[in-house]
Formats: structure tokens, C-alpha cells, sequence
């Protein structure tokens, strides 16, 4: 099954949990490259650790969709540095305006610290735009709230950054999926070169759930300055060169590039192996050579969800693994009642393809599916009464047009 297709969304109607846990092991020389740090310090250069827990509240109610994160992080470094640790907590809220446009919100916080302490705080509308089943455009609009104390030979500060963005994503060919986007700042439209940013990633995703991604990321700032030089002069009088002073305005153009490549296996259907590697070159022109640095780490990711808001005995996960030449569909059930699975592959006709209980209440079965694109749905049956059962929030589904969902499979 292909994960986070944009298009396409759940439409259970119940709430949904999801704890993940990630452990990895690095080395960085730039703190840049950190997905925490975002600041410019290379006196970390060294190795680190990396533990962080979040947890997701999810609700899908009709048209409406409230999505709340929230996780704590710490990351200590194989020196004599501090640690960087804190939290980090965002909700977004979404509302499906028709079949091709949602809009929505996105706000949160977080707090940092080491030898210095960060908070940042945003929010930001946005509008997202469907063309087709497999594009979307999304365009963003907001604010960023940044307050440092703690720095080092520096005053406290606190600003306000008005930035913009517009994201473009598309699955092609299935298993392959394009993003790109620009990022800008709204203080700067008279000079958007200052600031502008670019990124473009290409993922591939394979049969047993891996992903491959490359992605590079260009960002331009430029600045002037002005300086005053003395000219020196002579004595003065009626017939010498007068003193006085020039003023000169510089402009600094800098440049940074960033190059990163990463992979993830699914070790088991709730642990997943990963590993990463960065490059980062910065370029400018008050500088005789550029500068380069590098981020290589890897680990392991947890998730589960647990059941802990609602019973979730009508709610299935499919999970499609291939053996022995045909495609396996397996699925936990616990309620009461016979399953089958009807779809594309066999016309809709009811009751469709038996799924036949195994163990630990998975069912199974085994279908035979040329290349191509499935739409399908699982039917239970118990005491002459038919139910479709829901979908999890996980589960890439698709609109039915008579106000339901159908899952959806791709076979290559």
C-alpha cells in the first residue's frame, strides 16, 4: 500500500491514536542539518544521539478533520556539549470544501534548549488545490514567532517572520512521488531574492513497503550594507585638498545548497529501519572558499495505536504483502461474521472473495491481480445482515461518489 498519497483521505468516523517512538545514532557538523536545531553552529561537530516520543489524535468527522501532535525530544552529543531537548506540539484543522479543494489551519509551538533556550510559535491558513487524483498544490500563508535567551555574548531577542509558501506534490507511474516548493518571506516581496528558498525530493516506494528519497534544497540571501571611509585629506586652508568622507554600499550574496538522501525498511508491520546522509555546501561572496558539511545517522522508528479512546472492533487496517506469485491481503478483525473482499478485481459482485480467519483474529486471502489500479472494500455478513466495514485513518482510500470510501490497491 502506498503511504500518505495527499489526495486521498479516510473518512472514519472515529477517533484514532498513533504513538511513535524514534531512536537513532549520527554524526553532524553543522547544526543546521538537525531537523530540531534549524541555527547555524558548527562548534557541533560530533556525534549524537536521538530520542524523541509523540503522540496523534486524529478525528475524522464527515467534512470536518482536527489533527493534534504533540512529543518530547532529546538529543544529547557524544562530547562535551549540552543536550538539545524539549517539546514540540502543533493541531491542524481541515474542512473539505469539495471534491477538489480543502482549506484549513496549522498552528503550534515548541521550546528548546542547550547553552541557549529557542521558542517558537506559528500559524498559518492554507488552501489546498486538487487537479487530479494523484496532484495536489498547496498554498500556506502565516506567521512564525522566534524569542532566543541565553545566547552567547548577545542580548535576548525576539522576532516576528511572515512567510509564504507554495508545495506541489504528485504520484506518478504509482510508486513514484515528486514534491517541490518555494518558501519566501512576506517582508521581502520588494526583494524576494533575499530569503527565497527551493527544495525538490523524489521518492520511490517498492512492493515490501520501502522508500527510497533524494532531496535537494537551495535557499539565496542577500544583504547591503553601507560603510563610511575617511579620505584622509590634507591640512586644509584655501589651497590644500579638503578632509572628508565616502560612503560606500556593499552587497553580500550567500548561498546554501543541501543534498540529502534517505531509506526506510519496514522491519515488522510496527518498526521500521532508516538511514540518512546530508551534505551541505554554503557559499558567499565575502568568502575566498566555501564552506562544507556533512550528517550521516540511522535507526529504528515504533508506532502502534493503541485502543485507548474507543472500541475499534469495526475499523480494519489492510496490509498487502506478496507470495508465491499472487497478492495477500491480511486484516484483524474481532467482531462476529463472515468477511470477504469486493472490489474492481472481481466487479463488485457481492459476496466477493472470502477471507478466511487464521490466528490472533487475522483474516486472509489471496488474490490473483494483473497490473494496475483496485478500488475495494470488505463486506462482513452475519445473521443474513451486510455491512461495510470502516477503514483506518491510515489506510489510503479514495472517494466512492455516493458518500463513502473505497480502499485502494496498486499493482505494478
Amino acid at each position: 500500500m502506498i503511504g500518505s498519497i495527499l489526495p486521498f483521505s479516510s473518512k472514519s468516523q472515529d477517533v484514532q491514536t498513533t504513538i511513535t517512538s524514534e531512536f537513532r545514532a549520527g554524526y553532524s557538523t553543522n547544526t543546521y542539518l538537525n531537523p530540531f536545531f534549524s541555527e547555524w553552529n558548527r562548534t557541533y561537530d560530533s556525534g549524537y544521539g536521538f530520542n524523541s516520543t509523540f503522540g496523534q489524535l486524529f478525528w475524522d468527522k464527515g467534512k470536518h478533520k482536527f489533527d493534534i501532535n504533540g512529543g518530547y525530544i532529546y538529543e544529547p552529543f557524544f562530547s562535551e556539549q549540552p543536550a538539545w531537548h524539549g517539546y514540540l506540539a502543533y493541531g491542524k484543522y481541515l474542512i473539505d470544501i469539495d471534491q477538489n479543494f480543502n482549506a484549513g489551519i496549522v498552528a503550534g509551538t515548541s521550546a528548546f534548549q542547550s547553552d541557549l533556550e529557542r521558542n517558537l510559535s506559528w500559524i498559518r491558513p492554507y488552501i489546498t488545490w486538487f487537479p487530479s487524483g494523484f496532484t495536489s498544490l498547496n498554498f500556506k500563508i502565516g506567521s512564525n514567532f522566534r524569542e532566543y535567551t541565553n545566547l552567547p555574548n548577545s542580548p535576548d531577542t525576539s522576532n516576528r517572520f511572515n512567510s509564504y509558501s507554495l508545495e506541489f506534490e504528485s504520484w506518478f507511474n504509482f510508486r513514484w512521488q515528486l514534491k517541490a516548493g518555494i518558501y519566501g518571506s512576506l517582508d521581502n516581496l520588494s526583494s524576494p531574492q533575499n530569503g527565497l528558498s527551493t527544495s525538490m525530493s523524489l521518492g520511490r516506494s517498492f512492493l515490501n513497503g520501502s522508500k527510497l528519497t533524494s532531496e535537494i534544497q537551495f535557499i539565496n540571501y542577500s544583504s547591503e550594507f553601507t560603510t563610511t571611509i575617511d579620505d584622509g585629506g590634507g591640512p586644509g586652508g584655501p589651497f590644500g585638498p579638503p578632509g572628508g568622507t565616502t560612503t560606500q554600499t556593499q552587497s553580500i550574496d550567500d548561498q546554501i545548497w543541501r543534498f540529502k538522501l534517505e531509506a526506510a525498511y519496514p522491519v515488522t508491520n510496527n518498526i521500521a529501519a532508516f538511514v540518512s546522509a546530508d551534505r551541505l555546501l554554503y557559499q558567499s561572496s565575502s568568502l575566498e572558499t566555501g564552506i562544507s558539511d556533512v550528517q550521516i545517522s540511522g535507526g529504528l522508528r515504533f508506532s502502534f495505536i493503541p485502543n485507548i479512546i474507543s472500541s475499534r472492533k469495526n475499523i480494519v487496517e489492510p496490509v498487502w504483502n506478496y507470495k508465491d506469485e499472487e497478492h495477500q491481503i491480511t486484516l484483524k478483525f474481532r467482531g462476529e461474521g463472515n468477511l470477504y473482499v469486493v472490489g474492481d478485481f472481481n466487479n463488485w459482485e457481492k459476496p466477493g472473495i472470502p477471507l478466511r480467519e487464521t490466528s490472533g483474529n487475522k483474516y486472509v486471502a489471496s488474490l490473483n491481480l494483473e497490473p494496475g489500479l483496485y478500488e475495494y472494500r470488505i463486506l462482513v455478513i452475519r445473521d443474513n445482515e451486510q455491512n461495510w466495514l470502516e477503514f483506518s485513518n491510515d489506510t489510503t482510500t479514495v472517494n466512492d461518489s455516493f458518500g463513502g470510501v473505497n480502499a485502494l490497491k496498486i499493482v505494478e
